[in-house]
């Protein structure tokens, strides 16, 4: 897959703890989504450069945004959003998923104001995408890594 022009495509990463018990969500200061400018709690990620693919995106958008260094080959497809046809811009969200030690240490680039591990019972008022998508992606993501691991 070649580069995709900019401002078109999002790319953004379900982290997820080892064994799957908790996703790491960011309290998102500024987020632009159809052209308004939102905040509250998101996956790490952002705009697809015109240069990179959405895998290459996440990988850099996360090491950006958490300090984390993902691997491309360690990222799973979970989802894909696409604007409503009645959409003033066009754009289309990939979405993939990662585990990683929840130990990890954790920097916030300024577009963060906080983060925090939750639990499919714990996930907070305020999410930039509805809970049953990230439930969602959540029961994708869980089932390709076990599945990956036969």
């Amino acid at each position: 897959m070649g580069g995709i022009d900019k401002g078109h495509v999002g790319a953004y990463v379900c982290v997820f703890n080892e064994d799957f018990s908790e996703m790491l969500l960011l309290w998102r200061k500024k987020e632009k989504r159809d052209g308004i400018e939102i905040k509250g709690w998101g996956n790490a990620g952002g705009t697809v450069e015109s240069n990179e693919t959405p895998i290459q995106a996440c990988v850099r958008e996360v090491r950006e945004e958490t300090g984390i260094a993902l691997k491309p080959e360690g990222l799973v497809p979970v989802g894909l959003k696409k604007a409503p046809d009645a959409s003033a811009s066009k754009w289309s969200i990939y979405f993939f998923a990662a585990p990683i030690d929840g130990r990890t240490d954790i920097k916030l680039n300024p577009e963060s104001r906080g983060y925090g591990w939750f639990g499919r019972d714990e996930l907070p008022e305020g999410t930039l995408d509805t809970k049953e998508e990230i439930l969602g992606w959540w029961s994708l993501a869980e089932r390709a890594f076990k599945i990956s691991k036969l």
